[in-house]
């Protein structure tokens, strides 16, 4: 019976240890609170500006909205700004965003405009610190590089940021690897959408 009694209690202890939410980082969630988000950008039914261009993330931040965005790897190892696993919705190519060299997507046009698809630092020089970024990191073939190279180019920006993946494993590499950045660990796709005077 004391036996049984020891084994309920484990249970009861580590179920309590893995729910229990971590220290209180009140500060680190200030810039996000009672803010709305332009998820890929500030952009129009019309795709003028397109999603995930600098000209829609420079409209956000202009508007006073925060943006989330997602990063992924070119071929090459860049950090990329894209939503899409592939580029045929968006660049009308077939294929995946990671079998493509940074040329070969800067060669790429967004919605049939002259709009490319950006590096992350030059997003972060677009939004100047002037409003909080919500990183979604891609699940990829080489996540560990994905978080090491994200990560480097977030700590250099100054300006709020926090990441976000549907990727236990990237939410899990953040964890350990760098415990001050707010992270959220994403479940469900949400229904966004872009706050657009446009519409």
């Amino acid at each position: 019976m004391k036996i049984l009694l020891c084994i309920v209690l484990l249970l009861v202890v580590l179920t309590l240890f893995a729910v229990w939410p971590g220290k209180r980082r009140d500060a680190l969630r200030a810039p996000f609170l009672g803010r709305n988000c332009a998820h890929r950008g500030f952009f129009g039914k019309e795709q003028r500006p397109p999603e995930n261009s600098l000209p829609a993330f420079r409209a956000a931040a202009e508007a006073g909205y925060g943006v989330e965005l997602d990063i992924q790897l070119s071929r090459d190892g860049q950090v990329v700004v894209f939503h899409d696993d592939t580029l045929d919705r968006v660049c009308g190519v077939h294929g995946r965003v990671d079998e493509f060299t940074f040329e070969e997507l800067r060669g790429m046009r967004l919605c049939g405009t002259q709009e490319t698809i950006p590096l992350l630092t030059e997003v972060f020089e677009v939004m100047g610190g002037r409003t909080p970024m919500i990183i979604e990191l891609k699940t990829g073939r080489r996540n560990d590089e994905l978080c090491e190279k994200g990560l480097a180019l977030m700590r250099a920006y100054n300006g709020p940021y926090c990441i976000e993946s549907f990727d236990p494993r990237i939410v899990r590499w953040f964890r350990k690897n760098a415990k001050d950045v707010l992270r959220g660990q994403l479940s469900d796709c949400l229904l966004y959408t872009s706050p657009s005077p446009r519409d």
